[in-house]
């Protein structure tokens, strides 16, 4: 073998591989840019540090436009409670704000059957770097004829809003818990505020929202027990953050199908008389009435099982 160096060329990975005996990897041109690009992003950040208190007013004031608050929160129900969150606009926005941020989507493992992604937020002042991964399989539903593989645009959205999600997580991982709190504060707020000051043109775009995934007036009306030109603001916000939870595609309809009932009152409790003397329930031929006292019931109890004996 010769003392000349062979360099070969990985395709799909971009790297030259230096055959000289040192099992060593060079880096090509494309990746040798990124990795500058990289560092002259963080000393760029170094140099113009951002301003807490600035981006704090100014996150303020984007959470006070209205078009911006129909798309900053989501809502969808799980095990009986209601999980509310900002959505992926707004952890983007914040980033923009907050500055010195990155943050990228790519695949990592793919398939015929699924595709594997990952997502990731770096802090380019801090060095904080977060990712997350998920897998899915490459199959999308269809009303007429249900699991189906997708074609290129319907696996790129697919990968797109669950890439979506990744991003959104690992974004609030790196930016200020607490500012983003007062951020959806904001939002619930200017959402009130809009449906208070012109509801008639709130509960219109609430419907036409809805439009898009065939979800009518009437369905909405089901889900909070009245018609919707009856809705609240509260209301109205809710179902601006359930909208935006369906199209993030954190929730489906399905799961918001039971509508809103009130509690139901306790009904008396009346217990059918036994044939046999003693089926060792205690209470046979008894009817209890919520609205007597338990002193009450009991002295009944006990004079009926008097007349027995």
């Amino acid at each position: 073998m010769g003392n000349g160096s062979k360099n070969v060329k990985h395709e799909e990975t971009g790297l030259s591989v230096s055959d000289q005996g040192t099992g060593e990897l060079a880096p090509s041109g494309a990746m040798a840019s990124a990795q500058h690009e990289i560092q002259s992003a963080i000393i760029v950040a170094q140099r113009f540090r951002r301003n807490e208190e600035t981006a704090y007013g100014r996150l303020m004031k984007s959470c006070t436009r209205p078009t911006f608050a129909e798309e900053a929160t989501y809502s969808f129900p799980r095990g009986g409670a209601t999980v509310e969150g900002p959505s992926v606009n707004l952890a983007r926005e914040f980033a923009r704000i907050w500055g010195n941020i990155r943050y990228g989507l790519e695949i990592v493992r793919e398939d015929e059957e699924s595709r594997q992604i990952r997502g990731w937020a770096w802090d380019l002042e801090t060095n904080a770097k977060v990712s997350a991964e998920d897998e899915f399989k490459k199959l999308i539903f269809r009303k007429q004829g249900g699991w189906v593989k997708p074609d290129e645009r319907d696996l790129r959205e697919l990968t797109n809003r669950r890439g979506a999600i990744l991003i959104r997580n690992c974004l609030l991982q790196v930016l200020p818990k607490d500012f983003v709190e007062d951020a959806i504060l904001r939002v619930k707020q200017t959402l009130k505020d809009g449906a208070a000051s012109d509801p008639d043109a709130a509960k219109k775009r609430i419907l036409s929202a809805f439009s898009e995934f065939n979800i009518t007036g009437e369905m909405l009306g089901e889900f909070l027990g009245h018609a919707v030109a009856q809705a609240t603001p509260d209301e109205v916000a809710g179902l601006r953050g359930i909208y935006q939870s369906i199209r993030d595609g954190n929730s489906t309809w399905a799961d918001y199908r039971e509508p809103a009932k009130a509690e139901p009152e306790k009904a008396a409790v009346k217990v059918t008389p036994s044939e046999d003397e003693n089926r060792g329930h205690g209470n046979e031929g008894l009817t209890l009435d919520d609205d007597e006292p338990t002193e009450l019931q009991t002295a009944k109890t006990m004079r009926r099982k008097g007349g027995k004996s």
